[in-house]
């Protein structure tokens, strides 16, 4: 018998599987696929570096610590901090520069939409623990601010709708704040450690957004080496059933026995698996609504623009004339990710409020992601379409219901002891989030 089965190779599953081989645990990962790294997946494409996952990832501690430790300092690539971010609203790129010194310098908000924030700290508390995104915001920091700031970040981060989300699940933080302080000014005050608590870190993170010089899946490839013999590509496994001690997991090629289970795959899969164990989980899971997501890698000529790009990327204000959620702007990121004289945008189109578009033909999604580009970056001529991916199910929504969703996930566990749910549909979906929680569940078997 084994004492640890985790199900689903991508990051959540090879980072809990590493952190407990590392302690000596008998762990086996089983992933459906022939590739490990979920949504991280890098491709190469006539001398383009594609991201068609995340592009970069934050360098949080346990991401560093991670790096540090599969010895890939030396590979690991970092953008430069300084380079800026936007919002695109009606036409015009709106810097964001960093720090909350933003909202008072930013042309996005009105005169009226400034004094606007002054009231936050006097703002009462709301009353509704279900509040969406978009009220909260709008509630505590005026409706310029939920609209033209919160809601592209919602928009282009989540695929989302800030009017569907739940604000206590989606920002719990802020959300901690106003309950337990009443204000977010207060809370963010209240959350900085005092000079006498401050200690050390125990490994220094860099600054700026880290990627690798062969892309994001280098990060599960190099956990994949570790793993070896522990991870087992292609095994679909069809069920989980309770054992008379642990559990029997059913896969396409035996049956397998565990002591714990980890069901580390997307939250649709995790359903079909848990039905015959736990029917109540199962429906949790399968209703956590994922809309489809278009990912464009676009190309031009430096020269078709009539400036060079410099920056991150641009988010958009959602409005009835805008189908593109954002671009990053690639090759101003990492210039080695398009040949010279080439540059690479990434695009995003469809998400929660327009899913029709990521099932439109490649060459549809093109023309309207030109028509939308040349709008705010001048950029003139069809591009070049790279390679589009499309995503029937992309980033899972923390909606109204999120909440009771993962309660119901907590009763399963408790009703089997040794079965644990981990993935981007709970705590964060960020791959900094998934990592950190992944990491924590180690730390606390270890």
């Amino acid at each position: 018998m084994t004492a640890t089965i985790i199900v689903g190779g991508g990051l959540s599953g090879l980072v809990r599987g590493h952190l407990l081989a590392g302690r000596g645990r008998d762990v086996r990962v089983l992933e459906a696929t022939d590739r490990v790294g979920g949504a991280a997946r890098t491709e190469k494409v006539e001398g383009y570096l594609l991201e068609l996952g995340p592009n970069t990832v934050r360098p949080t501690p346990e991401i560093w610590d991670l790096v540090l430790e599969l010895g890939l300092k030396e590979s690991a690539l970092l953008a430069d901090p300084r380079l800026p971010r936007y919002i695109e609203f009606e036409g015009t790129l709106h810097e964001l520069a960093p720090g909350p010194q933003t909202l008072v310098k930013t042309r996005l908000l009105s005169t009226a939409g400034k004094f606007r924030l002054l009231r936050e700290p006097f703002v009462a508390r709301g009353s509704d623990p279900q509040e969406t995104v978009h009220d909260f915001f709008s509630r505590r920091l005026g409706p310029q601010v939920a609209e033209r700031l919160v809601a592209p970040f919602v928009s282009g981060i989540w695929a989302g709708d800030a009017k569907a989300l739940s604000a206590s699940a989606s920002f719990p933080r802020l959300f901690a704040w106003e309950r337990q302080h009443g204000s977010l000014v207060r809370g963010a005050f209240a959350s900085r450690p005092r000079a006498s608590q401050k200690a050390a870190p125990k490994t220094r993170t860099p600054k700026g957004l880290l990627s690798f010089r062969e892309g994001m899946e280098t990060l599960p490839r190099a956990l994949e080496a570790r793993l070896g013999s522990r991870l087992k590509t292609g095994c679909r496994v069809n069920a989980i059933r309770q054992a008379a001690r642990g559990f029997r997991v059913e896969t396409d090629r035996e049956v397998l026995e565990a002591d714990e289970v980890v069901v580390a795959t997307p939250a649709g899969d995790a359903a079909r698996l848990l039905e015959p164990l736990d029917p109540e989980a199962a429906r949790a899971l399968a209703a956590i609504p994922q809309p489809p997501l278009a990912v464009l890698h676009l190309s031009w000529p430096v020269e078709a623009f009539p400036r060079p790009l410099r920056g991150f990327g641009h988010l958009v204000v959602p409005s009835s004339g805008r189908r593109v959620l954002g671009a990053v702007w690639s090759s101003s990121l990492f210039p080695s990710r398009a040949p010279a004289g080439q540059t690479l945008l990434t695009v995003f189109i469809g998400g929660a409020r327009d899913p029709g578009a990521a099932h439109l033909p490649d060459e549809a999604l093109a023309d309207l992601a030109a028509r939308d580009l040349s709008a705010v970056l001048g950029v003139r001529d069809a591009p070049r379409i790279v390679r589009v991916t499309r995503y029937a199910r992309a980033i899972p929504q923390y909606d109204r219901e999120h909440d009771s969703r993962m309660k119901a996930l907590e009763q399963a566990e408790a009703r089997s002891k040794g079965l644990t749910f981990i993935g981007n549909y709970r705590g964060g979906i960020s791959v900094g989030d998934v990592v950190r929680n992944a990491a924590a569940v180690a730390e606390a078997e270890a």
